[in-house]
C-alpha cells in the first residue's frame, strides 16, 4: 500500500452546500438531498467548487484498461460526468448506478450508457462479474460504513479486474478512513493496490484519494 505526500490546503470555510453531505445521513436522507441537487449539480461542482476528482480516476482507469473494448461499471455514477469522460476517450461499454433518480435522469440525457439503474450501496447491490472495471467517484466520504461497503462491489468483477474509486480527503482525515479501510482490507481479504493524492474540490481546497483495489483471488 503506497501513499504519496502531495496534499493542498484546507479551505478556511466549508461552503454549506458541501457541509449537508458529510455526516451520517441515511439513505433516505441522502436520496432527498441528491433530488434537491441534481439541477444545479454538475454547474455548482465543477464551476464554483473546482470537482477535479472525475478525470483524476478516469485517467487512472484508462492507465489500467487501455483497450476501448473493456466494460466499466460507473457506481454513483450521478449525472454522469464520470461516463461521459470514458465515452470521449473511446469507452462505449459502461454501465451505471445511482442512488438517485433524478440524478439518473441527468445521466440518461448524456446517451454515454448501455444500462442505467437505481442501486443502494448501503444495503445490498446484486452485480454479476461482467465487468473489467468497477469506478466509483464522490460516493466515498465521510460514512464509517464506506470501507466495508465498497466490498460489496467486487461481485461484479471479472477475475483480476480493480475496483478504481476516490474518496473526499476531508472525510479521508475526518473518519480515519485509512485506519478504517485496513480494517476492512483484514476482515475480508482484498488488496489495495495503490492510494495516491489526487485534486478533488480545489476551489474548496479540499484534496481527495485515488484507490485501486483488488478482491483477493479465490
Amino acid at each position: 500500500m503506497t501513499d504519496s505526500s502531495r496534499t493542498q490546503p484546507q479551505a478556511s470555510r466549508l461552503d454549506p452546500r458541501l457541509a449537508r453531505n458529510y455526516s451520517e445521513k441515511n439513505s433516505d436522507e441522502i436520496r432527498l438531498t441528491y433530488r434537491n441537487w441534481a439541477d444545479t449539480y454538475d454547474r455548482e461542482l465543477l464551476d464554483e467548487f473546482g470537482y477535479q476528482a472525475p478525470h483524476a480516476a478516469v485517467d487512472a482507469l484508462e492507465r489500467l484498461l487501455p483497450s476501448r473494448d473493456s466494460v466499466i461499471l460507473d457506481m454513483g455514477c450521478g449525472t454522469g460526468l464520470v461516463g461521459e469522460l470514458l465515452y470521449n476517450l473511446g469507452y462505449h461499454h459502461i454501465d451505471g448506478l445511482d442512488l438517485s433518480p433524478e440524478m439518473l435522469e441527468k445521466a440518461k440525457a448524456r446517451r454515454v450508457y448501455r444500462t442505467l439503474g437505481e442501486a443502494d450501496l448501503m444495503a445490498s447491490v446484486t452485480l454479476d462479474p461482467v465487468y473489467d472495471a468497477v469506478i466509483c467517484v464522490g460516493v466515498f466520504s465521510h460514512h464509517r460504513s464506506q470501507p466495508f461497503d465498497l466490498v460489496k462491489l467486487f461481485a461484479g468483477l471479472k477475475p483480476g479486474a480493480a475496483l478504481v474509486a476516490t474518496v473526499n480527503g476531508k472525510g479521508w482525515r475526518d473518519i480515519d478512513w485509512e485506519t478504517l479501510l485496513e480494517q476492512s482490507r483484514r476482515e475480508h481479504g482484498f488488496n489495495v493496490e495503490n492510494i495516491s493524492d489526487i485534486p478533488y474540490l480545489t476551489q474548496q481546497g479540499i484534496p481527495g484519494k485515488l484507490l485501486v483495489i483488488r478482491p483477493s483471488p479465490s
